[in-house]
């Protein structure tokens, strides 16, 4: 089991230090417990669906992409049960009482990633919602008494670190605008996009690479606070930021 203290001087550096910082709380948490991966989202409630505000992880890029590509958000229990819920998610029994989600999870196994974890909800101002996910690489029975144990060191740590984003926002006041603004190349592959052409033959005619029309799509994806390219050219329709073909 994880050392009392150390989970005691993670609490005091979260609570006291004021942890606003993704990376920093990730390694903390790493480094107390013997946790594989974490993920941080928050979410604003919309008419049409969610829009994200912050989402941090640990997954790896590739992961990400698998879970983009594969439209694996359409069915995932997780972010249906603990995105305005209350109690605390366990993977496992989220798997076994939505049989549709497999594919989520055979995804995971299919790139090595260990599908032991649990979603914790995080409470949020009005219209926002939030969690905190970590996995651990240990067999079942080994996570549910590591779980036990720590449920509520990791509760609390997560409610604290998601305080402290609150608070350094509030702080900051609204962010910078210069760094949300699309860039040339990123509203001409939205643009390309919104008329329905594919990475390649958005690159064929930019004469770039189909690598980099990537990137600026991600780039674009980023600033947009979306998660897909469907919703990255439909809010930027939405709000002109580019022409329409």
């Amino acid at each position: 089991m994880t050392n009392e203290q150390a989970v005691l001087n993670l609490l005091d550096i979260v609570e006291y230090g004021g942890c606003a910082d993704p990376e920093r709380f990730f390694a903390l948490m790493r480094r107390t417990f013997n946790i594989a991966h974490l993920l941080y989202l928050e979410a604003e409630s919309l008419p049409d669906g969610l829009r994200i505000c912050r989402l941090h992880h640990t997954f790896g890029a590739y992961a990400a992409e698998v879970y983009a590509a594969r439209g694996l958000h359409r069915i995932d229990p997780i972010l249906k049960l603990a995105l305005g819920g209350v109690r605390p998610v366990e993977w496992a029994t989220a798997r076994r009482r939505f049989p549709e989600c497999e594919p989520l999870f055979e995804a995971a196994e299919e790139i090595g990633l260990s599908t032991e974890g649990v979603a914790l909800p995080l409470p949020s101002p009005a219209g926002r919602m939030a969690l905190l996910a970590i996995s651990a690489n240990m067999s079942p029975v080994e996570w549910s008494a590591y779980r036990r144990c720590h449920l509520r060191d990791f509760q609390l740590a997560a409610n604290l670190f998601h305080a402290s984003m609150l608070e350094h926002s509030a702080m900051a006041g609204a962010i910078d605008e210069r760094d949300l603004r699309l860039t040339g190349r990123e509203t001409e592959v939205l643009t390309w996009s919104a008329a329905g052409k594919s990475y390649w033959e958005i690159a064929t005619i930019l004469g770039i690479s189909e690598r980099t029309v990537r990137f600026f799509m991600t780039n674009a994806r980023r600033k947009l606070n979306v998660v897909s390219n469907t919703q990255a050219v439909a809010h930027a329709v939405r709000h002109a930021l580019i022409p329409t073909i």
